[in-house]
């Protein structure tokens, strides 16, 4: 089965990179525009101080009581050389045997895109759906200078109260074919998050459940959504990503399989949450 790429496209062909005002611009419309659509109250942080600023996109939930942080960013990596790419133009996506190449698919306009289209549906369908706050960091590439959105994190993750956070996307073995969820807490033991297991195999595939957090390129610190944990929260990661993804480098690309699949995952995820019992 292959994924309708009219919004992937889209989304792919605005380049959001460092310097580049319009595309980043034209990105924030985007998601801002898609997700306003389906409901959610949209705030744009201290665009004052930056030109790739933080949405805080907020979904007040429906049938439930339970909150989540979701964490994601809109920005992407400069492109190396684009006589390197298969896919001719980095920003035009392309099929090459079962991938999907473009600057972005994999890190992370395609996770979070997917995500925005699970959203979609599952707002379409009667099922109870926690209320959601969205942090999209528009500068998550920036290799150097200040970034501002560490303080909005803060800030936001402090307000909202959440215990339970969305990685940007997970990891998938291409050797075993199987999904590789991380399951991680800046305190609780590795025994206390167990209990979470059952959450992870009804919405997943079920999945190989690493006790760790993403792989940073700039470590913890660099990343507000790790830096800002509260202490006894729950961190979760699961997405469409592998080790062919060639992220920060030429010829990034994702399977297109599991594009779609993590849609799916998403949906069924943030369902399957709004009901179960560890949630907090």
């Amino acid at each position: 089965m292959t994924i309708e790429l009219t919004e992937y496209n889209k989304f792919i062909s605005m380049a959001s990179i460092v310097g580049d005002s319009l595309g980043n611009k034209n990105a924030i419309d985007f998601v801002t525009s898609f997700l306003e659509g389906l409901g959610f109250d949209i705030r744009i942080s201290n665009t004052k101080h930056t030109a790739q600023p933080t949405i805080i996109a907020h979904y007040s939930g429906r049938l439930c009581d339970k909150k989540i942080v979701i964490y994601g960013h809109y920005d992407v990596a400069l492109v190396k050389s684009e006589n390197n790419w298969l896919s001719e133009n980095p920003f035009l996506l392309k099929r090459i045997n079962g991938r999907i190449y473009g600057r972005g698919i994999a890190d992370n306009k395609g996770p979070l895109l997917s995500r925005m289209l699970a959203m979609k549906s599952l707002i379409s369908s009667k099922k109870a759906i926690p209320e959601i706050m969205w942090l999209i960091q528009g500068e998550e590439e920036i290799m150097h200078g200040n970034r501002v959105a560490y303080d909005i994190f803060k800030h936001e993750i402090s307000s909202f109260g959440a215990n339970t956070y969305i990685e940007e996307t997970g990891f998938n073995n291409l050797d075993t074919g199987s999904q590789i969820a991380f399951l991680w807490s800046p305190s609780l033991t590795d025994l206390q998050l167990s209990s979470w297991h059952d959450l992870l195999n009804h919405s997943l595939d079920n999945p190989n459940i690493e006790y760790r957090h993403l792989n940073k390129l700039n470590g913890i610190k660099a990343c507000p959504l790790l830096a800002n944990l509260p202490k006894d929260s729950v961190y979760i990661g699961f997405g469409p990503n592998d080790r062919l993804h060639n992220i920060h480098q030429d010829n990034e690309s994702l399977d297109e399989s599991n594009l779609l699949k993590h849609q799916k995952q998403f949906e069924n995820f943030l369902a399957n949450y709004a009901s179960y019992s560890h949630a907090v």
